[in-house]
């Protein structure tokens, strides 16, 4: 009589952490209204800023082709992420390019930077114009998600655009307590926490994606029985229902 009073006991005890275990719809409902008191303030969409230990591609036009042709060893223009040269960002911040040398770009947009180099070949060849792409231009996404690394295809690329090409997030994995380290000015990378389930997400300044993003997924903590439906919920409580039913039936 003893043994049967020690399996409801446990079983009871259970319970809780059982109820506890559910994903509710509140964790994995994205974009949820918040009110007046909003998580995240409004932050313009600023363009990536080159940093230290970025990789860049320039493309030189002219109107003379054979220079042209020189400039570009062949390359016929900076879409293609295979084509041209590649040329880094130093510590001291600056990429070092055949006939112009230094060139201090950290801190300056790709448009800057194309103006700034577009001044530095207009001294050899007078009508250049330069267009710029990086080289490194990925992000990587890593946890319960899974692992990869994906091409930035645009340069608003976008929280939710990034894991859909990830393959969004499991079921089991938190949608609150995501983590992005993001590279800086200073060469020093930075963490930050966002939540998705928060509407003002789309206003933050965490809201796109920056090349070399590195895109943490956690798993989330109340998954441990995957409880995430009704149909799930039934089998959750069924299953140590039967333990129960037979361990009882074991000791008559």
């Amino acid at each position: 009589m003893k043994s049967k009073s020690n399996i409801y006991l446990i079983f009871f005890l259970l319970l809780p952490f059982l109820f506890s275990s559910c994903i509710t719809n509140k964790q994995k409902v994205y974009l949820q209204k918040e009110g007046e008191n909003k998580t995240y303030k409004v932050t313009p969409f600023e363009e990536y800023k080159l940093c230290i230990n970025d990789e860049i591609i320039y493309y030189l036009m002219s109107t003379n082709e054979d220079t042209q042709y020189l400039y570009n060893a062949g390359s016929t223009g900076v879409s293609s992420q295979q084509r041209g040269s590649v040329y880094r960002i130093y510590e001291d911040g600056c990429v070092v390019l055949p006939t112009i040398g230094k060139v201090y770009l950290v801190g300056l947009t790709l448009r800057e930077a194309e103006r700034e180099l577009t001044k530095k070949f207009q001294g050899l060849v007078g009508d250049a114009e330069i267009k710029i792409a990086m080289s490194n231009n990925y992000f990587y996404v890593l946890g319960d998600n899974g692992k990869g690394q994906f091409y930035a295809y645009k340069e608003n690329l976008n929280i939710f655009q990034a894991l859909a090409m990830a393959g969004d997030i499991t079921t089991t994995g938190s949608k609150d307590n995501i983590k992005i380290i993001r590279r800086g000015n200073d060469g020093l990378d930075h963490v930050q926490t966002i939540d998705l389930r928060k509407e003002s997400i789309v206003e933050s300044e965490f809201y796109y994606i920056y090349p070399n993003d590195v895109i943490y997924i956690p798993t989330n903590p109340n998954s441990f029985f995957r409880v995430d439906s009704f149909s799930g919920f039934v089998a959750l409580i069924l299953t140590p229902l039967s333990l129960l039913t037979l361990s009882i039936s074991l000791l008559k």
